[in-house]
């Protein structure tokens, strides 16, 4: 019963990361595509200009804008805050992260002043994502909840051959958690009873880093440049590790032999996949542009391998113990399709300002989560159906001309996805939307350009250390800032 209660309540834990979920679907459809120090400085509000190697993963038809061969690089310094609010008690963790955004090369095919379509061109470009880089912290004093309570509750009613290797078995194994004896040893009958009572210490520590990314393969043209079309063949690619710590120390129970205990978590995720992107820009005078662009559905084949590890420090009549259990390693493949995307732009090129929008609308209602356990997968989907919405996500960016610098500003707002409801709710509602501010300087010559750009974004969600059936979720908020240097040749 205490199992259905929590397959429905959604638990989600700092521990348990061997959980292929509604919520992983989510984590790994939200992309952002870094791009360059161009685009970034200007909210990455790009789909109606073009000319970019960024546009390559947003709006392809930029591609046919380009009148000549290009290759650019971009640089990456970023930083994260991670703060948590646990039971009162805050704490600011920060990390940081160098890496490549975006690199790409553009080349024309054809040219013709007299035909009709005046030129195509080749692109290929690797683009970031998304970047996971953060080293989560929650410590307090807890006089109303364990893990080991979340243990005993997990094992109650199953007998040993029965418990999760990967969670309440190593609560066993440890002596966290028992079964009473007789001559012949253990009662197996489900009955459990915990070693340690309720009131002790708490730390968890989380850190997560890789990122995503795509290639991009794409094709444009320009149709007496006035209509550019393009389209995009992206190949994605997902590394994701996450490593986690969890103790508690400290108890109140005298009684107990438990002084201390340790669950050390690993997980490793990595994924491909392969999506279509479609885009077109209406030129309507020198001055005013608006552009179209459907991403496809990725289909993303994901791997999933982790680990479990558990200590327990023991202490009787002046003797100190210790029980340490490993669990099996695994391994699990599945499925994620994250939900097609529909971008509309509009750009207004004035003498020396440039004012460019994006609006981007998805629908997560419809990611969808496939494995082999057909009743857990379908639950899943249930939920996503039922508790997911569409969002409709804005970016804006403006640009001054003092040539030959440019300055540039911008801002972006992603809407909250979940449905606030007694399900979602209870874990994700702190959760809110994401905004980003923008700023950027670059230097544009004949034959090179060099661009700067600083981004700071923030949000909030909610945490549960173990489970919401025992401890309510807390609020935490990631801040994070990067400083993005771009450097492109034209020939």
């Amino acid at each position: 019963m205490i199992r259905n209660i929590f397959s429905v309540f959604l638990i989600v834990t700092a521990l348990s990361v061997n959980a292929q979920s509604h919520q992983d679907a989510l984590f790994f459809s939200e992309t952002d595509v870094v791009g360059t120090a161009r685009t970034a400085a200007m909210g990455n509000a790009f789909g109606a200009l073009g000319a970019d190697i960024s546009v390559l993963s947003t709006n392809p038809a930029g591609l046919g804008v380009y009148q000549s061969y290009d290759f650019a690089y971009s640089l990456n310094l970023s930083g994260r805050d991670m703060t948590s609010y646990y039971r009162g008690n805050k704490i600011i963790n920060s990390t940081g992260n160098f890496n490549l955004p975006s690199l790409g090369f553009v080349a024309p095919l054809s040219a013709s002043k007299e035909s009709d379509w005046r030129r195509t061109n080749l692109g290929f470009a690797y683009n970031t994502t998304k970047v996971f880089r953060s080293n989560t912290i929650q410590s307090a004093y807890n006089s109303n909840s364990s893990l080991v309570d979340v243990y005993l509750a997990s094992a109650m009613g199953y007998t040993l051959d029965d418990l999760d290797p990967f969670f309440e078995l190593g609560a066993f194994d440890t002596d966290l958690i028992d079964l009473q004896t007789d001559s012949s040893g253990w009662i197996d009958d489900g009955n459990y009873f915990r070693e340690v009572e309720t009131e002790q210490d708490q730390f968890n520590q989380t850190i997560i880093s890789g990122s995503m990314g795509e290639f991009a393969i794409s094709y444009a043209g320009s149709y007496q440049e006035k209509i550019y079309l393009g389209g995009t063949i992206g190949l994605t690619n997902i590394n994701y590790q996450k490593k986690t710590r969890y103790n508690e120390r400290n108890f109140a129970d005298t009684n107990s032999t438990v002084q201390s205990f340790d669950v050390y978590e690993n997980q490793m995720t990595t994924g491909s996949g392969i999506n279509l992107k479609l885009g077109a820009i209406y030129r309507a005078n020198d001055n005013f542009r608006i552009g179209l662009a459907w991403h496809s559905p990725t289909l993303n084949d994901m791997h999933d391998e982790w680990e479990m590890i558990m200590r327990t420090q023991h202490s009787l009549n002046d003797s100190d113990y210790a029980y340490s259990y490993t669990s099996p390693y695994g391994i699990y493949d599945y499925e994620i399709v994250t939900p097609m995307k529909v971008i509309g732009s509009a750009a207004l090129i004035l003498d020396k300002l440039l004012l460019s929008a994006d609006v981007e609308f998805v629908d997560y209602s419809t990611m969808q989560l496939n494995g082999d356990d057909y009743d857990y997968f379908t639950n899943q989907e249930n939920i996503i159906s039922n508790h997911y919405t569409d969002v409709v996500n804005t970016r804006l960016g403006a640009e001054l001309n003092l040539s030959p610098i440019l300055i540039r500003g911008g801002y972006s707002f992603y809407q909250n996805p979940l449905v606030s409801d007694e399900m979602v709710g209870a874990i994700d509602e702190y959760r809110n939307e994401k905004t980003s501010y923008t700023l950027g300087i670059g230097k544009r010559g004949k034959y090179r350009y060099i661009d700067l750009a600083y981004i700071f974004s923030e949000y909030s969600e909610g945490q549960s250390l173990y489970s919401i059936v025992f401890e309510p979720a807390h609020k935490t908020t990631n801040t994070s800032y990067s400083l993005i240097f771009t450097m492109g040749w034209k020939f």
